[in-house]
């Protein structure tokens, strides 16, 4: 079976083969009425999400990986199709428990395709069956709540392993016969042709707008705003203070300059003059707190009665979307760190002292690591802070960079979802930490020793 992922634009309703397009952009009504029955719609102005994975970043039962996902905006119905709209629309109602408000049930996919084409005829509306990636994403969102005991419909064909890289839009749009049904924490393939109790369905409008321009600079431009500061400054968002550090620009040598020699990779090479324009950078890494405050829920491995511990399980798009929502809710535009700010920063910028750590050339003042923790992150600010002032940036937990991963001198592929870390961890040996050391990620992936820190 040939695995297909088609990109949806922003007026195609369906992809791969078929299926009504939207002409223009969609007035999307709150409620719309057949044959004297009403049914309601909810708008989704579309983002950005991990697929796959729960809000804690558990993988979706049935979902083999998780990768990330950017959707224009779109409707999906309040409700599963109630067994009244159902029969204004078909005629007949095929339910095993019969009720008017009540979800229809035993309807095969078939049957539900069949049903949106009507329903779209019926009302000048093109209503579509919503895809995987468009009812998880208004799932996860709060959007509707699942109703328990019922499973849905969705329009994709069924695959272990939908996708590992960035999509937008995503539709798996073969010709197979098995197709997705989904429940709040679980996925599973069914025969299109089935009808049983409890399976049913909701309905989706593609509107024609795209999503908030913030997410498409962060996730799939991978350019996000810029804001020229540089001051120390005391920030305040969703009741947390933390610090930024004023760094002002330089020029330095980026690489396995001679401190960092012993132990250094080939990709540490070569050595080359670096220019950073003024900013700032987070004093630490950010914390449990400040994760819990701007997102609501803490990934796997965190806890609150550890509140000023790094927060780990991050990938680097769940950053991201953390960025996306502090922003949000300061008006400011926070970023990660560019790799040569980070280094720039962990050398302590202008006032550096040449050491092989951030702050001092003996390891065990200025970082967690393997020989001083039992393999955890610790308390912020447990080790002393570098020529800037700035805590942990050797040691505690690896940082994501804003950029894609280079040999030093060439160009990042475009589209490469290997992303830059540094710093190393509470689980690093010595010679991870040091200032120079580069490790490469997936983008979507997490580990227990996987933060980030602030830029601005």
């Amino acid at each position: 079976m040939k695995k297909i992922y088609c990109l949806l634009l922003a007026f195609a309703a369906v992809a791969c083969g078929g299926g009504q397009s939207v002409s223009g952009p969609v007035d999307l009504q709150e409620t719309y009425e057949v044959e004297g029955v009403s049914f309601k719609m909810v708008p989704v102005s579309g983002g950005t999400f991990t697929m796959g994975a729960q809000a804690d970043m558990r993988k979706v039962k049935g979902a083999d990986s998780h990768h990330q996902v950017v959707l224009d905006a779109y409707g999906i119905s309040a409700e599963p199709v109630s067994q009244a709209i159902w029969t204004a629309v078909m005629g007949k109602n095929p339910s095993s428990a019969q009720g008017d408000a009540l979800p229809v049930d035993r309807v095969s996919w078939e049957d539900a395709e069949k049903f949106v084409k009507k329903l779209a005829k019926a009302t000048g509306v093109p209503f579509v069956l919503p895809t995987e990636a468009m009812w998880e994403f208004a799932s996860n969102e709060g959007v509707f709540e699942p109703l328990s005991g019922v499973r849905e419909w969705c329009a994709d064909s069924f695959t272990e392993s939908p996708a590992t890289e960035l999509t937008r839009n995503p539709l798996y749009a073969d010709d197979g016969s098995v197709k997705v049904v989904r429940a709040f924490a679980s996925r599973e393939g069914v025969a299109g042709y089935s009808k049983a109790g409890a399976l049913t369905f909701r309905v989706a409008v593609v509107t024609g707008e795209p999503c908030p321009e913030a997410v498409v600079k962060a996730i799939v431009d991978q350019n996000p705003d810029r804001e020229h500061v540089c001051a120390n400054e005391t920030v305040q968002a969703a009741g947390v203070k933390f610090n930024m550090i004023a760094v002002k620009g330089g020029t330095f040598k980026m690489g396995a300059t001679p401190e960092q020699e012993e132990q250094a990779g080939e990709d540490e090479k070569p050595v080359h003059e670096v220019s950073v324009e003024d900013f700032e950078i987070a004093q630490t890494e950010v914390t449990v707190k400040q994760w819990l405050a701007v997102m609501g829920t803490l990934p796997i491995g965190n806890y609150e009665k550890f509140p000023d511990k790094p927060v780990i399980n991050v990938s680097w798009y769940s950053a991201q979307m953390f960025i996306l929502k502090l922003n949000e809710i300061s008006g400011r535009k926070f970023r990660l760190p560019t790799e040569a700010e980070w280094e720039f920063a962990a050398r302590g910028g202008v006032r550096s002292r040449g050491t092989r750590y951030a702050g001092s050339g003996d390891i065990a003042s200025v970082a967690a690591y393997t020989k001083n923790t039992d393999g955890k992150p610790v308390n912020v600010r447990s080790k002393r802070p570098n020529e800037l002032n700035i805590y942990d940036m050797c040691g505690n937990a690896w940082e994501w960079c804003q950029d894609r991963f280079a040999i030093y001198g060439q160009t990042a592929e475009p589209g490469s979802e290997w992303h830059v870390q540094r710093g190393g961890s509470c689980a690093s040996p010595w010679d991870a930490c040091r200032i120079a050391n580069r490790s490469k990620m997936p983008a979507v992936n997490i580990k227990g020793t996987f933060g980030f820190r602030l830029a601005i």
